[in-house]
């Protein structure tokens, strides 16, 4: 790879899964990670009323990184579960999942839009994150969303931070990192350089570091930048991204369940070395 530039194409290859029956078991295989969700139905409530009736239910998945965020909007409400799991996710996210709709009274067959982290982020995680999305959405009857993993941690500064204009930094492995960049506002997102994977310092970066601020984590290799113009120690929340999703999903953006996939870049691999991560 040289230096500062960087490659961005989606090799996804995930096969469509069956629509599972209300109540059972549904096991979601996907390179070595098993996801069994439960689906419980309302009793005497029959899907299609749920649908006809337009009971709906939102819901963002975020486990892209060492961050799990789950956000649920029902009922004109919003409910949020968050955990720093690391690589823990496969042991409580559905776990947390659960929680979330149980605790808080909400249906699961009354999900019409399920939005997910679709990477670059950790393999395993947002494959997790996917096969939710897509399991989830095919037992409802709803509809999904993939959301790039460095926009959601951008739209999180956004809503702390009141500004606009964000770079994101996600570490892959070793020296190796994710930068993307967005403008944000109410009325939506514009990307204004999609992720790619980089080792050093792209051009459009040294343009705008010192006008625009960052958020993430920070590169070894990137200089010469001020404190106040980088913020590590913030994590994607899915709440900052539900009146968005809901917004694409009105204007027609929204999919079927089996385009719940996760976005790769060309060049990364899971399969690496341990002493090269």
């Amino acid at each position: 790879m040289k230096g500062g530039s960087g490659i961005g194409e989606n090799t996804s290859s995930d096969k469509t899964l069956p629509i599972p029956e209300a109540g059972e078991i549904v096991s979601v295989r996907s390179m070595g990670a098993t996801i069994s969700l439960i689906f419980v139905k309302a009793s005497g409530i029959d899907k299609n009323f749920l649908l006809v009736t337009k009971l709906s239910t939102t819901l963002f998945i975020e486990t892209s990184g060492p961050y799990c965020s789950l956000a649920l909007r029902s009922g004109g409400k919003d409910f949020v579960h968050s955990r720093l799991l690391n690589k823990t996710h496969n042991e409580h996210v559905l776990a947390m999942l659960n929680r979330l709709y149980e605790e808080n009274d909400v249906e699961r067959l009354s999900t019409k839009l399920v939005g997910f982290s679709a990477g670059p982020g950790s393999f395993t995680g947002v494959r997790i994150g996917a096969a939710i999305a897509q399991a989830l959405a095919l037992a409802s009857g709803g509809r999904v969303l993939s959301i790039q993993s460095p926009m959601v941690l951008a739209m999180t500064a956004f809503k702390r931070y009141k500004q606009s204009n964000w770079w994101v930094s996600l570490k892959s492995r070793k020296n190796l990192f994710y930068l993307a960049r967005y403008e944000i506002s109410s009325r939506g997102v514009q990307v204004l350089q999609a992720p790619e994977l980089f080792d050093l310092e792209p051009e459009w970066l040294l343009e705008i570091k010192t006008s625009e601020k960052g958020v993430g984590e920070q590169p070894e290799w990137l200089v010469d930048i001020e404190t106040d113009r980088f913020h590590t120690g913030l994590y994607p929340e899915a709440d900052s991204v539900l009146d968005f999703i809901e917004q694409l999903h009105l204007e027609g953006m929204s999919r079927d369940p089996e385009f719940a996939l996760p976005l790769y870049l060309e060049g990364d691999s899971p399969w690496v070395k341990s002493v090269d991560r």
